[in-house]
């Protein structure tokens, strides 16, 4: 008799993405494109690396002092910080100002903490100063930072920051069952419509620590297609671990612009001690009265923001400014955490380096949050690889080094703003109906071409071009060998009644 196997009933998983990677591999037309790539791209076509990776890469390999041990653990690392503290107390009455930028030292146990100090504002740094946001003094950021405030853990990139965060949530906020994860990656409309939270029942009699979802009020427009059903990377981390998980786009598909409402009215309507997952919120562009409603919101509503920096520098090519809200939230007195890829900004896309960064309102609070997550690491994934950190500090402890780096990071920049300019300006030569002001006005290289499905679907079917439903796509996958094709066949599928809804 054969033997049944123990995954009879296991399903084929839904796909997150790939199936359009997939299409375009399985196509022979000689002119088809890919502008769906989650790396940067040069203009050759291959994943960008920033200039300085390869020669760091082959010096770490060819170093004799290396080992292969496990790293440090916590307690190790706090001793030797304890040393620093005590010798930094003695020289000098504050430490340079690096909140947000710097993922912690007691629990970086691969050195990134030497590194990323670098990464934040140096002690003759101008005040903040980030669009909305009201000016932040060096004198302020010294103080914040003093008190030990700002610490991090070394993650298997972002999605592991996102992993560790949420089972520490899930064990020390068991009172908070609710995510909305709130970014620009999805399209959606306006937050016009209905009230789109869960009803919470009362804690149950078995189990007092949980919460039980009684109904489901109908969602408004601007909320993502399937409810409560998580399509992102991140969601489905929360979701996995027990939280109900509503997903929100900032992006208005009418308007083709970012909506700062969205964040805003969902603050203002969201239940008691939520989390906030947000992405993107620099390219929401608050004003400073904006700013004060949302933090307002937050604060009487007790809301855990969880950042999500996926491409430091990327967005604007200034490091500080990429994260200048962080410092802001710090200086209101929020505890937060943030994930951060570190990855996708040297060009070391397969090395998966992410730090958790994490802000408690006093180092021992802090301290007692690293330890915890620490202990999480051990069961998660032990010691992360130390390849990419090795590459990331060995650069960012070097001046000279740094330099190469980000100048590499500004051209980068430029010319992901050059290829925008240039998409816009050849579609208005084109005379394609319809302003594309909307292209340079986003930043980074993740932009929505503004572009319905069926629009999509046209360059898809018609002209090979692969990009995502909804619209958004990789701008440095644009390059002088596609680019006319690209904005001619854009132009065909505006002016084609296919592509009309």
């Amino acid at each position: 008799m054969p033997t049944l196997s123990v995954f009879l009933d296991v399903p084929l998983a839904q796909k997150l993405e790939g199936s359009l990677l997939k299409t375009y591999k399985q196509d022979d037309c000689p002119k088809k494109i890919f502008l769906a790539y989650r790396v940067c791209m040069t203009t050759e076509g291959q994943p960008w690396v920033s200039s300085v990776v390869p020669k760091i890469r082959l010096q770490i390999s060819q170093d004799p002092s290396l080992n292969y041990e496990y790293m440090p653990m916590m307690e190790t690392q706090r001793k030797r910080e304890r040393q620093r503290h005590r010798q930094r107390e003695k020289q000098a009455p504050c430490r340079e100002p690096n909140v947000g930028l710097d993922p912690g030292s007691p629990a970086s146990p691969t050195g990134l903490q030497a590194g990323l100090n670098r990464l934040g504002p140096k002690a003759d740094f101008k005040p903040l100063s980030h669009p909305g946001i009201p000016m932040i003094t060096l004198k302020e950021l010294c103080l914040l930072i003093f008190c030990w405030q700002v610490g991090g853990v070394h993650t298997v990139g972002d999605n592991g920051a996102f992993q560790l965060g949420a089972q520490f949530l899930k064990i020390w906020r068991k009172d908070s069952r609710i995510v909305y994860i709130i970014s620009s990656k999805k399209d959606g409309g306006q937050a016009k419509h209905g009230h789109p939270f869960p009803v919470i029942a009362s804690p149950s009699a078995s189990d007092p620590q949980t919460h039980s979802i009684t109904c489901l009020p109908p969602f408004p427009l601007y909320q993502l297609k399937g409810g409560c059903v998580p399509t992102e990377s991140h969601g489905l981390v929360f979701q996995d671990m027990g939280f109900t998980v509503c997903e929100y786009s900032l992006w208005d598909s009418k308007q083709l612009c970012m909506d700062p409402n969205v964040l805003l009215d969902v603050a203002e309507q969201a239940p008691h001690g939520c989390i906030f997952v947000i992405g993107n919120i620099g390219d929401c562009k608050l004003t400073q009265s904006q700013w004060a409603r949302l933090i307002a919101s937050m604060k009487s509503k007790q809301i855990f923001p969880f950042f999500d920096i996926p491409y430091q520098g990327l967005s604007t090519g200034n490091l500080e400014e990429d994260t200048g809200f962080l410092q802001y939230f710090v200086s209101q007195d929020f505890e937060f955490f943030c994930s951060q890829s570190l990855s996708k900004i040297f060009g070391i896309y397969d090395e998966g380096v992410g730090v958790l960064v994490v802000v408690a309102l006093n180092n021992q609070l802090l301290l007692c949050v690293l330890s915890q997550l620490m202990n999480l690491t051990q069961a998660l994934w032990l010691n992360p690889p130390t390849r990419g950190a090795r590459i990331i500090t060995s650069i960012l402890c070097n001046p000279a080094l740094q330099g190469e780096w980000k100048q590499s990071l500004k051209e980068l920049v430029e010319n992901i703003m050059l290829i925008k300019e240039k998409v816009k300006e050849k579609l208005r030569l084109l005379g394609t109906p319809g302003s594309w002001d909307h292209i340079t006005d986003q930043n980074g290289p993740q932009s929505y071409l503004g572009l319905n499905s069926q629009k999509v679907e046209y360059l898809v079917k018609k002209k090979h071009i692969y990009i995502p439903k909804n619209g958004r796509i990789n701008f440095t996958c644009i390059n002088a060998w596609n680019i006319d094709y690209i904005t001619q066949s854009i132009n065909e599928a505006v002016l084609s009644p296919e592509g009309s809804e």
